[in-house]
C-alpha cells in the first residue's frame, strides 16, 4: 500500500487500537490507524468526504501520513517516533514496540499463521 510494508501498517494498527475500527482517543485520534484529522488536514483528498472511521479510509490516510514520516525521519524508527509524535524519546519506545509487533506478524506468516496469539 503506497510504499510502505503492510505488516508495518497492521503492527500500528495492532499498537494503536488493537485493531478497534472505532477507537477514539481523548487526543482526537481515530479509527485503526489512530490518525488526529486536524494535523493532517493536507492528506484528506484521500478521504474524499468518508468518515475516518471508515476503516478503508482510515488505513490509506494512515499509510500516507506513515510514509510521509518515514520519509522525513530516514528511517522505520524516525518514522514511527514522529507518528506517534514522541521524536524526543530517545529510547524509541513506540518504535521499539511496533516493529516488535512487526516481527512477530513475519514470524506468523513465516509459520503459515500456525503461531499467532491472541
Amino acid at each position: 500500500m503506497i510504499g510502505v510494508d503492510p505488516l508495518l501498517i497492521i503492527a500500528v494498527m495492532a499498537v494503536e487500537s488493537r485493531f478497534n475500527p472505532i477507537a477514539q482517543s481523548d487526543g482526537g485520534a481515530i479509527g485503526l490507524m489512530q490518525v488526529i484529522p486536524r494535523f493532517h488536514a493536507d492528506k484528506f483528498d484521500v478521504a474524499h468526504g468518508k468518515s475516518m472511521l471508515d476503516p478503508r479510509t482510515n488505513i490509506e490516510l494512515g499509510a500516507r501520513v506513515l510514509k510521509d514520516y518515514i520519509r522525513r525521519g530516514g528511517t522505520d524508527v524516525a518514522g514511527l517516533q514522529l507518528y506517534n509524535g514522541a521524536s524526543a524519546d530517545a529510547g524509541n519506545g513506540y518504535a521499539n514496540k511496533v516493529l516488535g509487533e512487526r516481527q512477530r506478524l513475519r514470524e506468523a506468516v513465516r509459520q503459515g499463521g500456525n503461531h499467532i496469539r491472541a
